[in-house]
């Protein structure tokens, strides 16, 4: 059976991060289904483009362009208003959390439930029966490179039942467990006949093989309907029996995290995956479901945003692109609903995206913007994962702190975080795979 159950302010720690946060603001589209992404066939997605020198800046070009087509967001980074991010490390109650212990004693599970109670939603604590169902096989992909699985997860409570199917692939020929990428697909389902036969740029599935990985996927809306009238088709209904939701109950993207966390538990139970070393991955919506999902379960080594932007990487605070009101208001099932009271009052939410990269530490976090997705804030997404900074320094593991972006198309990585910005719009291919393979390669290919 399986059971989801999951005092006085420090004024020299709020000085520095004001100070991060300061730098930060002192430098110098649209994503989700109004996004168009441009692919030229003659292009190949897998060379790495050329890097730039200086740090990255939005382009004037696209900044006006998006400030001329979408008048009611802000593009402009003097408009930013000021804003000052609450510290991961000051409890509710002043507390200040100065050792690893007040961290995973007290502190994590009281963010983690701020997020639950106030942006994603609570996942229910009921009872069910997991089982998995192996509805194809082939074993020699790719000449033989990889064995390919077409899975059904299925999730059973009294006489209920709900599946949803994913795609596995498992490397040939190995001498010791490989370790494994879980993706998140917004997009649409890959099914076995097609992975093997091509390598989609949005999950290349034979590249992640080629590199050393076992890899999964499955499509969001096989689990909780990406739509806000799906509901009674999805697994929060399912769950729920088909009543309708508290207003702090799980919402779309918490389910499909959980989904990420199921393919996980089948995962667990092949001998040639090493289960402990295993990164979730997701693009846009997909990217802000990985990072939950990590959240949410600690077994994910590393977590990968890609373009993921509000209720994603980006700080809410920064009202850059779209906000906190424009994304409760069109996709009113991603989130809880608390979370559409702090449209246009960011600044009174108790928690900011940064403290998702916090509650992530000090596993292993990536983050990946793009030079035209300015609809995403890719300035807000690298400042998240800086402010994160101290609790992956109190945990003892170095990570990204430089203030200033790094260029484009040139990947920062430092201790147990990642960042790149690449050339380009709106999408995940084969070049953003690449970058976030080398930074995972450090992590999950080590003492195989």
């Amino acid at each position: 059976m399986k059971s989801v159950s999951e005092l006085p302010i420090n004024g020299s720690r709020i000085f520095q991060l004001m100070f991060f946060c300061g730098l930060l603001s002192c430098h110098e589209i649209m994503f989700c289904s109004a996004q168009q992404v441009i692919s030229d066939p003659n292009v190949d997605h897998g060379a790495r483009p050329v890097a730039g020198e200086l740090p990255w800046k939005a382009n004037m070009d696209w900044v006006n362009k998006f400030s001329n087509s979408r008048k009611e967001f802000n593009f402009v980074e003097s408009k930013v208003p000021a804003y000052k991010l609450p510290d991961p490390l000051i409890g509710r109650d002043g507390q200040v959390i100065d050792t690893a212990e007040a961290w995973n004693g007290f502190r994590r599970a009281e963010l983690l439930n701020l997020f639950r109670n106030q942006v994603y939603g609570n996942r229910p604590r009921k009872e069910y029966e997991l089982d998995f169902v192996q509805v194809a096989e082939k074993a020699d992909v790719w000449n033989g490179l990889a064995t390919g699985r077409s899975m059904s997860a299925v999730v059973t409570i009294g006489d209920r039942e709900y599946k949803f199917p994913f795609v596995l692939f498992i490397p040939n020929g190995i001498q010791k467990p490989v370790p494994a990428v879980i993706h998140i697909n917004n997009r649409y389902f890959i099914p076995l006949d097609k992975a093997a036969v091509e390598n989609d740029p949005f999950w290349p599935a034979r590249t992640l093989v080629e590199r050393g990985y076992a890899t999964a996927s499955f499509h969001t809306s096989d689990v909780d309907p990406d739509k806000r009238t799906g509901y009674q088709d999805g697994i929060r209904a399912f769950f729920a029996n088909g009543e309708e939701p508290d207003p702090q109950a799980w919402r779309s993207l918490s389910a499909w995290g959980w989904a990420a966390s199921r393919v996980l538990d089948h995962i667990e139970t092949i001998p040639v995956i090493d289960a402990g070393k295993v990164a979730v991955v997701g693009h846009s919506r997909g990217g802000k479901t990985s990072l939950w999902a990590a959240c949410e379960d600690s077994r994910f080594a590393v977590a990968y945003s890609n373009n993921s932007g509000c209720g994603g990487a980006a700080l809410s605070r920064r009202a850059f692109g779209e906000t906190v009101g424009r994304i409760t208001s069109s996709f009113p099932h991603w989130f809880c609903v608390p979370f559409a009271k702090y449209a246009d009052q960011e600044a009174d939410l108790p928690v900011d995206q940064h403290e998702v990269m916090a509650l992530i530490a000090p596993r292993a976090v990536y983050v990946a913007s793009a030079d035209e997705d300015l609809w995403a804030d890719p300035k807000g997404e690298y400042a998240s994962l800086v402010a994160a900074a101290p609790v992956f320094d109190l945990l003892g593991k170095a990570s990204i702190t430089e203030p200033d972006m790094p260029a484009m198309n040139s990947p920062r990585v430092r201790g147990n975080t990642g960042y790149h910005i690449r050339s380009g719009g709106h999408g995940l291919g084969e070049v953003d795979w690449n970058w976030f393979l080398d930074f995972t390669d450090q992590f999950l290919q080590q003492a195989r």
